[in-house]
This record gives structure tokens, sequence and C-alpha cells, in this order.
């Protein structure tokens, strides 16, 4: 408990500009990044970091934002005072669905996102694009696109300098 309270001290004895610069600096903004979002210098950002190190005893800025979030952490607070999960809203409408959470992104995702369903009733939204690509002839398929694709534009390329070469005979 006296952690908590040591803690609490010492994110109190920041002024709320230094909490406004180390907010930005936790999310790994750089020192222009911070400047700009801000409309200060540079130097002002770096010296509002300095002065936080010299009341912490920290070495860098790297520690510093971590003590910074250890302590935030620690008391249960957040950056700019926003909750970390928002409160589960009543009224979200279909139409304001993120797109799914999965680690690879499909085409045929994003181009359902932001239509009405009414939209798309009589329509059978298959597979497109890569997708369709994929679904047809396979990783391998694949493969041999680009290998043919990129065969296709070495041709192009070695034209391109053969007729460059004639028009510079002929000239």
């Amino acid at each position: 408990m006296s952690e908590d309270i040591q803690a609490l001290e010492q994110l109190e004895s920041l002024t709320t500009r230094q909490i406004e610069v180390l907010d930005l600096l936790i999310m790994h903004r750089t020192t222009k990044e911070i400047a700009r979002a801000l409309s200060i210098a540079p130097n002002t950002v770096d010296q509002r970091i300095s002065a936080v190190r010299d009341k912490w005893g920290t070495t860098n800025r790297k520690e510093t934002a971590r003590r910074y979030a250890q302590l935030l952490e620690a008391c249960g607070k957040t950056t700019y005072g926003f909750s970390r999960v928002d409160a589960a809203r009543q009224d979200v409408d279909e139409s304001d669905r993120d797109l799914p959470v999965e680690p690879v992104f499909i085409l045929s995702d994003a181009s359902a996102f932001g239509r009405r369903p009414e939209w798309d009733e009589d329509k059978d939204v298959g597979l497109k694009g890569l997708e369709a690509f994929d679904a047809k002839f396979g990783r391998t398929g694949r493969i041999v696109a680009v290998f043919v694709l990129a065969l296709i534009m070495a041709m192009t390329l070695a034209s391109s300098l053969a007729i460059a070469d004639i028009l510079g005979r002929l000239i």
C-alpha cells in the first residue's frame, strides 16, 4: 500500500505540461512528434523530460517512460484519463462494426466494411482479388504468377533498352 502512496506522490509532483509530454513519450513518440502535437519547440520537450529525469533519478528517456508507465499502472491511471476498456455501448449499429480481428487481412472483409447489409441482400459476395486467385490456383499458383510477372517485366525492360539502342544509332 505504501508503494501506491509513493507512486501517487511521484505522479503528483509532475506539472500538467510534463504529464502531457510523458503521455506522448510512452506512446513511443519522438521529440519532434511530441513538439508538433503540443505546438512547442523540441528543445522544450527535452527540457520537460530532463526535469522529470532529475526528479525521479532516471538516466535516460526510455527509463523515464518505463517508470511513468509503471507509476500509472500502480495508481490505476491511464494516459489522458481514458479508461483501458471502453464501457459497452448499447446503441452500436451494425455499420459501426470494426473489421474482424484476425492476424491475416482478407480483402473481402474490407470490401464489405462500411456497406449497409441491405445493399448486399441480393448479391452473393464471394472471394475477390488475391483470395480468389489463391482459392483457384493455391500457393504454388501465386509463386508461378510472381515469377511470370517478373519475367514479363524483364522482357519489357530488355525490349525497351533494345528500342532505345536502335533509336540511339539512328540519331
